[in-house]
């Protein structure tokens, strides 16, 4: 009897640690599909290490940049259900459904949701020497004759490219977007003299606007930042003019519900740990916790809205 008890409770120990480590003693990949650097891979790595921590092997940050995000995404919607691979990414996905013709995957149909994890504001900034030190200086100086004012962004159809295309529609601003393969890349740029404007995720630009190396001139959100309270929302200037961003894991299609529900469980603890909520809190991350069934309400929600976005930007499907 005793000798069952044991053998009992070995089963239980085995099967408690096979749900724990949702790939087993496999590697997990986290696809990122952006270069790093930007808001998607600091969030990303920051949980990565804490899943490695918590399930005791090894998770790997994979970015996989190009293609507005395509190439990553296509990469793991085409991997295999296991629970060995993850997408993190946001709406960037529901909005490239509207923009890219003869998509190879669908936002809906191709993925499992997990879990969405933060939201967070998208920021326009310019340099520090720049003459516009106001959201509605910028505006005026976007109007004057012969003004080239140009924005960068992370690419095309990015949340940071429509912010100010939504931005131009709403105001008649006419600021001139450039589009680069990532928020960094595109930061490198403002902060070596290359362009005047950066439009992208809050979090990659939050230490330099602190340290006062490039000013902040208004956030995508409806209320202001938190964590940057002197710093308007474009709502303020333009009360049709807002939107934020989410950051989530998808996993590919057909992912067994009890490995998607293991995983939100799993990380949404490490993001109620108190050292890294404090940490990404800084950052200019507002932390949420939203299950696999509540993401895809959500997605399937927010869908038409970016649809609607898209059009009011006058941006094409390619």
């Amino acid at each position: 009897m005793r000798k069952c008890l044991l053998g009992l409770g070995l089963l239980l120990m085995l099967a408690g640690t096979a749900m724990a480590q949702p790939c087993g003693q496999r590697v997990m990949r986290i696809v990122v599909p952006f270069p790093p650097g930007g808001s998607y891979d600091i969030l990303a790595r920051s949980i990565a290490q804490g899943l490695s921590e918590k399930w005791s092997q090894q998770v790997l940050v994979e970015n996989r940049s190009g293609g507005n995000g395509e190439i990553g995404t296509a990469a793991v919607a085409g991997s295999a259900p296991d629970g060995c691979t993850l997408l993190f990414w946001g709406d960037g996905i529901l909005i490239s459904q509207g923009l890219v013709k003869n998509r190879a995957v669908d936002a809906i149909k191709s993925f499992a949701p997990v879990t969405l994890v933060a939201r967070t504001a998208q920021a326009v900034v310019a340099r520090a020497d720049f003459r516009a030190k106001t959201l509605p200086a910028l505006i005026g100086a976007s109007k004057q004759p012969g003004a080239d004012i140009r924005y960068a962004t992370a690419g095309i159809g990015t949340p940071g490219h429509l912010a100010v295309e939504l931005l131009n529609a709403k105001s008649g601003s006419k600021l001139r977007h450039v589009p680069y393969r990532g928020g960094a890349l595109a930061l490198n740029d403002l902060l070596s003299g290359q362009i005047e404007l950066v439009s992208t995720g809050l979090p990659a630009l939050i230490g330099h606007v602190q340290a006062g190396g490039i000013i902040a001139l208004a956030v995508s959100t409806e209320k202001r930042m938190a964590v940057l309270p002197q710093v308007p929302a474009m709502r303020e200037t333009v009360p049709d003019a807002f939107l934020d961003t989410w950051y989530g894991f998808l996993a590919p299609a057909g992912t067994a519900d009890a490995v998607t529900a293991q995983m939100h469980r799993d990380i949404a603890a490490i993001m109620r740990a108190p050292a890294l909520a404090s940490r990404l809190q800084e950052q200019g991350f507002e932390l949420v916790d939203l299950g696999p069934g509540e993401l895809r309400d959500l997605m399937m929600r927010d869908l038409p809205r970016w649809l609607e976005i898209i059009g009011v930007a006058g941006l094409k499907n390619e």
